[in-house]
């Protein structure tokens, strides 16, 4: 996630539209954040996406 000028940047991989939908929620919930950019990408294979 990136934030500029209240506009955060929402980038990465997820696995199911759920976690689009979340992720955004949380943004904008967050004080200060005027606007979220939607950059993640969704996986077609959930074994691909590694956290580190």
């Amino acid at each position: 996630m990136w934030v500029s000028d209240g506009v955060v940047e929402l980038k990465g991989t997820i696995v199911d539209e759920r976690q689009r939908k979340a992720a955004i929620v949380a943004a904008e919930k967050v004080a200060g954040v005027g606007q979220v950019k939607d950059g993640l990408l969704l996986s077609t294979d959930p074994f691909s996406v590694m956290v580190s």
